[in-house]
C-alpha cells in the first residue's frame, strides 16, 4: 500500500471517528460538514475530496454494511430446504448476519438510534423481509396461510429489528451465536413456547 493510500485511509478514518462521536451527540440533521471538519481537524476541501456532503458520507457507510449482508444472503437464497433444515441450515446464516451487527456495533447502534437514519431503519426492515422470501420463495402454498404473508412478515421483520437495536443500544452483551439461536427458537416456535412461558398460559386456562 503507497503512503498515498495510508493517508486516504486515516483521513477516512477521522471523519468517520468525528462522525460517529457528534451522532451520539445530536441528531444527523442537525450535523454540519463544518462540525465533522473541525473535530475531525481536517479543512473542508479535504472532506469534500471524499464525500459530495453529509448525505453521501452517511450514504457511503450504509452502503458498504448493505454490501456485507447482502452477500451473506445471496450466498444462501439458493438453498432447497424443508422445514426440517429450516434451524440447521438458517441458524449459521443469522449467526453471520449477525456478526456483522456486532463488528460494526458502533455504527449501527447511533445509526438505529434516535439520532440516527429513520430510513435505514426501514431498508433493514426489508432486508429481513427479504430473508424470510429466500427461504419461502415458492415452496409454501400462500393459500393455506391462516393470516396474509404480508403481515407475517412484517411481525417477524420488526420483531427480529427490535431485538437486534435492543441487543445494540445495551452493549451486545450476549454473543451472535446466543441471539441467532433465540431468533431462530422464536420464528420457528413462537414468543411464548421459546422463552418457556406457555407452560404457565396453560396452567392459568386449565
Amino acid at each position: 500500500m503507497s503512503k498515498t493510500d495510508r493517508r486516504i485511509i486515516r483521513t477516512k478514518n477521522e471523519i468517520k471517528q468525528a462522525f460517529f462521536s457528534l451522532l451520539s451527540e445530536k441528531n444527523f440533521e442537525a450535523i454540519t460538514v463544518r462540525d465533522i471538519t473541525e473535530l475531525a481537524n481536517i479543512n473542508r476541501g479535504t472532506f469534500y475530496l471524499h464525500y459530495v456532503d453529509k448525505y453521501n458520507l452517511l450514504e457511503q457507510y450504509e452502503n458498504e454494511i448493505f454490501e456485507k449482508f447482502n452477500a451473506i444472503l445471496d450466498a444462501t437464497t439458493n438453498l432447497d430446504l424443508d422445514i426440517n433444515q429450516f434451524k440447521q441450515e438458517r441458524l449459521p446464516v443469522m449467526i453471520q448476519i449477525l456478526q456483522v451487527f456486532y463488528e460494526e456495533a458502533d455504527f449501527l447502534k447511533l445509526i438505529l438510534g434516535p439520532n440516527g437514519d429513520p430510513y435505514f431503519h426501514e431498508k433493514m426492515r426489508q432486508f429481513f423481509v427479504r430473508y424470510f422470501n429466500a427461504y419461502l420463495g415458492n415452496r409454501t402454498d400462500k393459500s393455506k396461510w391462516r393470516f396474509p404473508i404480508e403481515l407475517t412478515l412484517a411481525y417477524n421483520s420488526n420483531a427480529i429489528l427490535g431485538v437486534i437495536t435492543y441487543w445494540l443500544q445495551h452493549d451486545t452483551q450476549q454473543s451472535p451465536e446466543e441471539i441467532a439461536t433465540m431468533l431462530i427458537e422464536t420464528i420457528l416456535k413462537g414468543p411464548f413456547e421459546a422463552s418457556g412461558l406457555r407452560s404457565i398460559f396453560e396452567k392459568d386456562s386449565e
